[in-house]
C-alpha cells in the first residue's frame, strides 16, 4: 500500500490507527500544541519539517521535497534546513504571515535514553522577528491588541519585543483607532475571534492590509486570567495610578502579556520598558493617509528617500532613525517643547565643528535596543557586548559636546548611575576579546588576566602544539623512523603516522589504529594521555569562559532599564544632530513660534524638488491669519498649485516637530490637527469611485475641524458632474470661511468661486503667475494674490506631449464650444429679458385700465385668472 503524500496528514494516520515510530510520536505530541504553525523538528544539525508543514516550506522557500521513509506504507513528506543557516530562511517565511515553532533538542543526545528530549523554545512571527540582526533596522516592529471600553472607545496596546518599547493609549472612535493602527503599523494584531463583527470598518481596514491578525481565547483579555502575566511586564501594574484611572487597559495588555509569554521560553524579559500609558492632548493630530499625501512619509519603504522623512533623516544609528520616525508621528502642541527643540536645533547648527564631531562620534554607535533583546532571549555575542561597552564610551564621549543643549530636554543621570554605566564599560572591555573572530567556541572570547585558572588552561593548549612537536621528536630518535609524524582530525583525533617501509621498527606498546595506502597509523600510551588531557582542559576552558560570559550577561540584565534610558539619551541626540545638519546643509531657518493664527511664511520652498532642481526652483510668500485665514488657489495645473500648498503644510508640520523650515522666514502659530486632501485614486477592493472617497474625507475634515487646524484642499469636486462639482465646491468653501474658520487653502479649477472668495470675509484669493504674450504662455511660478484669468489646459497638454495635430484640433473645438457657449448665454438672457418685458408691460396696462369699483365678484375673479394665465405663459 503506497499513496502520494499529499494525500493525507499525520493526524489522519493517527485516525486511522498507524501506529506511529516513537521519533513521528513525539512530533505529533509537540505539533498538536502548535496548530496552523510550521514546526521546525531540531535533528542533528537540521531544522526538519515533515507533512504538510514540510510542503509548504519546500514551496515558500523554494528548496527540495524529499521523503522520510514509510509509516503505514504511506510517504511522509520531509523538507529542511541546516541549522546555522535558519536565520537565513525562517524570517523569509514570517514576512509572508506565517509562524514558526521552533523545535530544539533540549538533551545532549549522548546522555539521551532512547529519543531525546525536544521542546519548542521560540515561536517566531511576523512580530518577533528570529534574526534580530537582520531585521529592518530603521523601522519599528509592533505587537498590538485592542480592548474596548464603554462607550464605543477603545484601548490599544502596543509592544515592540526588538526594541522594547511599550505602551498604551485610549481612541475615541473606530475612526481614530484605524488611524492609530495605520499610524504605528503593526505587523500583527492580537484579537479574540469576533471582536471586530460590529465594527465593519475595522475588519474591512485589516483586510485591506498586511497585519497578521492572531485570535486568541477571548479569557485572555480578561485579567482574571492574565494577572500572571502582567506582572511579568509590569511587576507593580495592580498598585500603578495610571492604570487604576484606565482600568480597561489591561484587556489588551494582558492579551499582549499572555501571547509573548506562550510564544517565548523565558524567565525574565529585561529589555522591556516599563509600560508608559501615552497622552495626545499635547499631540498635534495628523493621520497617516495625510502624512502620505504629502509626502512627509513615504507611501512604501522603498520611497523614504522621496519622503520629507527620508529627506530630514541624517541620523548615524538605527535608533536614532527610529526615534526620528517617533518624532515624526507625534508633532508638538506644547510651545515650550517646541522652543526647547529649536534652541537644540539653533546650538547645534550655530557651532559646525561641534556638529561634526558629534556626527563622527554616533557613527560608531550600534543599536543597543536590538542588542538589550538579544540579551533578553539568549542570543546575545561577544561582539554584542563589546559594541553595548563602546555605546556608553560615546555617550561619555558626547557630554561635553552636548553641554550647551537645553537640559530638560536631553536624558538625565544620576551620579550613581554614571557610575554604574561606567563600571559596566570596564568590566566589558576587560572582559572581552576584541579581536576579530574571538569566539565562545574557540575558546580565546575571555581576555587573558581575567581569570587565573581560565589563563593556565589557555595556555595549555596553546602549548600543546610544543608539546606535541617535542613528543614527535623523542618518538624519531627513540625508534629511528625519521619521517614519522604525529597528527590529528575530527575523526581519529590523534595519532602516530609511519610509513609501511619502517613499520619492522614501530615499538611494541604503540597500537594499530589504521591502515592506509602507503603507511600505517598507531596510538600510544603517552599520546592518548596528552590527547585526553588536552580534551578536558579544552572542555574545561570552553566551559569557564561561558560562565564568564554569563556572569556578564547577568550584569547587564541588572543594567538593563538603565542602558535602555541610555539608548533613549543617544537616539534623542542623534534626532537633534540629523535636524541640525539638514538646517546647516540645506539653509533651513527658525520659524518664530507665535501665540496667534497665523501662517506668514517667506520665500518658502519644497525641500523635495529643490533637491532636484536646485536654482529653478521659485519660491513662495504667503500670509494666512486671524484676519484672512482662507486662501483659494486658482490657476492652471502644472503651474505649482499642490506644490505650495504642500509646502506651506510641511512648514507648519516641521514646526511642530521642533525642526527648522525650508525658508527664509516663518511666522508659524500652533495647530490641533492638520488635515489633506490632495488627489484621490478608485477603490476597487471596497466599490468606492474616486469621488466617493474624495468626498467622505472632505466629511471627516469636517467633522473634526475647527479654528484652531490646518486644512489643505486640492480640486474637490472633480469626480462628478460640472455643475454638481461647482455646487459642492461652493457650499464647502461657504462652510469653511464661516463656519470652520481654520487656516485652510483651497485649489481649484472653477474659477467661477474666484468671485466668491472676493466677497467673502476671512477669504482671498491666490494664483501662481502666468504671462501670455500672443499665445505663448510661461508659467513664472511665483504666487500672488489675485485670482486666475485663464485655465491654459491646452498649452498644459502641450507641455505633456501631446502631438500637434491633437492640439490644433483641440484649439478649434474650444474657440467654437466658447463662441457657442457666449451664443447661448446672450440668447438665453434676451430670451428671457424680451418675455419679462412683454409680459410685464400688458399686466401692467391690463391693471391701470380695470375698473375694480364696478365689477361683479364674478368678474374680478375671471380678470384674475386672466391675468394669471398670461403670466404663466
Amino acid at each position: 500500500m503506497s499513496t502520494n503524500p499529499v494525500d493525507i496528514s499525520i493526524e489522519e494516520l493517527v485516525e486511522k490507527g498507524v501506529k506511529l515510530t516513537p521519533m513521528m510520536e513525539q512530533y505529533f505530541e509537540i505539533k498538536k500544541q502548535y496548530p496552523g504553525i510550521l514546526l521546525m523538528f531540531r535533528m542533528g544539525d537540521f531544522y526538519e519539517l515533515f507533512f504538510e508543514d514540510a510542503k509548504k516550506a519546500a514551496k515558500i522557500l523554494n528548496i527540495s521535497l524529499t521523503h522520510r521513509g514509510k509509516i503505514g506504507g504511506y510517504s511522509i513528506p520531509m523538507s529542511g534546513i541546516p541549522h546555522h543557516a535558519a536565520t537565513t530562511y525562517i524570517d523569509r517565511i514570517t514576512a509572508l504571515g506565517e509562524k514558526v515553532a521552533i523545535c530544539e533538542q533540549v538533551e545532549d543526545p549522548k546522555e539521551a535514553k532512547g529519543i531525546v528530549k525536544r521542546a519548542v523554545t521560540q515561536v517566531v512571527s511576523p512580530g518577533i522577528p528570529y534574526d534580530l540582526d537582520k531585521s529592518e533596522s530603521t523601522s519599528n516592529s509592533y505587537i498590538c491588541s485592542v480592548g474596548a471600553s464603554e462607550g464605543g472607545k477603545f484601548y490599544l496596546s502596543l509592544i515592540d519585543f526588538t526594541t522594547g518599547d511599550f505602551f498604551g493609549m485610549q481612541v475615541e472612535d473606530t475612526t481614530e483607532l484605524r488611524e492609530k493602527i495605520d499610524i504605528f503599523k503593526p505587523k500583527e494584531l492580537i484579537c479574540f475571534k469576533g471582536q471586530f463583527d460590529a465594527c465593519e470598518d475595522i475588519s474591512d481596514f485589516l483586510s485591506s492590509t498586511s497585519i497578521l491578525v492572531t485570535n486568541l481565547s477571548q479569557d485572555y483579555f480578561k485579567e482574571a486570567h492574565t494577572s500572571l502575566y502582567i506582572e511579568k511586564f509590569i511587576p507593580t501594574f495592580k498598585r500603578d495610578e495610571v492604570l487604576k484611572l484606565n482600568q480597561c487597559i489591561l484587556s489588551p495588555i494582558g492579551a499582549l502579556c499572555y501571547y509573548i509569554c506562550s510564544t517565548q521560553s523565558l524567565d525574565s524579559l529585561s529589555h522591556i520598558r516599563p509600560f508608559k500609558m501615552l497622552n495626545f492632548e499635547s499631540v498635534m493630530k495628523i493621520t497617516s493617509p495625510t502624512l502620505v499625501g504629502l509626502e512627509i512619509f513615504p507611501k512604501n519603504k522603498d520611497q523614504k528617500k522621496d519622503s520629507i522623512l527620508g529627506f530630514m533623516d541624517k541620523t548615524q544609528s538605527a535608533m536614532g532613525s527610529r526615534y526620528l520616525k517617533t518624532i515624526f508621528q507625534s508633532p508638538l502642541r506644547e510651545r515650550s517643547q517646541i522652543e526647547q527643540r529649536l534652541d537644540a536645533c539653533e546650538t547645534l547648527s550655530n557651532d559646525l565643528k561641534t556638529l561634526q564631531g558629534i556626527r563622527n562620534t554616533l557613527g560608531e554607535l550600534r543599536d543597543i535596543e536590538r542588542i538589550m533583546a538579544k540579551v533578553s532571549t539568549g542570543k546575545v555575542n561577544g561582539q554584542d557586548l563589546l559594541n553595548l561597552g563602546k555605546a556608553i564610551e560615546i555617550y561619555f564621549d558626547l557630554l561635553p559636546k552636548v553641554k550647551k543643549l537645553p537640559k530638560d530636554l536631553l536624558e538625565s543621570f544620576t551620579k550613581k548611575q554614571l557610575n554604574s554605566l561606567e563600571e559596566l564599560s570596564s568590566k566589558i572591555s576587560s572582559t572581552l576579546n576584541s579581536e576579530i573572530g574571538a569566539t565562545l567556541d574557540k575558546g580565546n572570547l575571555i581576555k587573558d588576566g581575567c581569570s587565573k585558572e581560565r589563563d593556565k588552561l589557555s595556555k595549555l593548549l596553546g602549548n600543546a602544539t610544543d608539546a606535541l612537536v617535542e613528543l614527535e621528536t623523542q618518538y624519531r630518535k627513540e625508534t629511528g623512523i625519521n619521517n614519522l609524524k604525529i597528527k590529528s582530525n575530527n575523526v581519529a583525533g590523534f595519532f602516530i603516522e609511519v610509513s609501511k617501509s619502517h613499520t619492522s621498527k614501530v615499538p611494541k606498546d604503540f597500537d594499530r589504529r589504521q591502515t592506509l595506502v602507503n603507511s600505517e597509523r598507531y596510538q600510544s600510551p603517552k599520546l592518548a594521555e596528552f590527547e585526553k588531557d588536552l580534551v578536558t582542559a579544552k572542555d574545561r576552558l570552553l566551559k569557564l569562559e561561558r560562565e564568564i560570559f554569563d556572569n556578564l550577561v547577568i550584569d547587564i540584565k541588572e543594567n538593563a532599564q538603565l542602558i535602555l534610558t541610555l539608548a533613549k539619551a543617544l537616539s534623542f541626540i542623534d534626532v537633534i544632530q540629523s535636524l541640525a545638519w539638514v538646517t546647516k546643509q540645506e539653509g533651513f531657518t527658525r520659524p518664530t513660534l507665535s501665540k496667534k493664527k497665523v501662517l506668514n511664511v517667506k520665500q518658502a520652498w519644497h525641500p523635495l524638488i529643490k533637491a532636484n532642481i536646485k536654482d529653478k526652483f521659485t519660491c513662495h510668500n504667503l500670509t494666512l491669519d486671524e484676519r484672512c485665514y482662507f486662501g483659494l488657489i486658482t490657476g492652471p495645473n502644472m503651474a505649482g498649485k499642490t506644490t505650495v500648498m504642500r509646502e506651506m503644510a510641511i512648514t507648519q508640520f516641521l514646526t511642530q516637530i521642533g525642526s527648522f523650515v525650508p525658508a527664509e522666514s516663518a511666522e508659524v502659530g500652533v495647530v490641533d490637527y492638520i488635515f489633506s486632501r490632495l488627489g484621490a485614486s478608485d477603490d476597487i477592493i471596497k466599490g468606492q469611485s474616486t469621488f466617493m472617497v474624495e468626498m467622505s474625507e472632505t466629511a471627516e475634515i469636517i467633522r473634526h475641524a475647527n479654528e484652531n487646524s490646518l486644512i489643505i484642499l486640492d480640486e474637490i469636486g472633480r469626480g462628478t458632474s460640472t455643475f454638481d462639482g461647482l455646487s459642492i465646491a461652493w457650499s464647502l468653501v461657504e462652510y469653511f470661511v464661516t463656519k470652520t474658520k481654520a487656516l485652510t487653502l483651497f485649489s481649484t479649477h472653477y474659477h467661477e468661486l474666484i468671485d466668491l472668495a472676493s466677497e467673502l470675509d476671512g477669504a482671498k484669493n491666490l494664483t501662481v503667475k502666468t504671462i501670455n504674450e500672443k499665445g505663448r504662455v510661461q508659467f513664472l511660478y511665483e504666487l500672488i494674490e489675485e485670482g486666475a484669468t485663464q485655465s491654459f489646459g491646452i498649452h498644459v497638454a502641450s507641455l505633456a506631449g501631446l502631438p500637434k495635430e491633437i492640439l490644433k484640433r483641440s484649439s478649434q473645438i474650444l474657440d467654437q464650444l466658447e463662441k457657442d457657449h457666449q451664443k447661448e448665454s446672450s440668447d438665453q438672457l434676451n430670451l428671457f429679458n424680451q418675455n419679462e418685458v412683454k409680459d410685464y408691460s400688458e399686466l401692467e396696462e391690463k391693471l391701470k385700465n380695470l375698473d375694480v369699483m364696478n365689477m361683479t365678484p364674478m368678474q374680478a375673479m375671471q380678470q384674475l385668472l386672466d391675468m394669471k394665465s398670461q403670466a404663466m405663459m
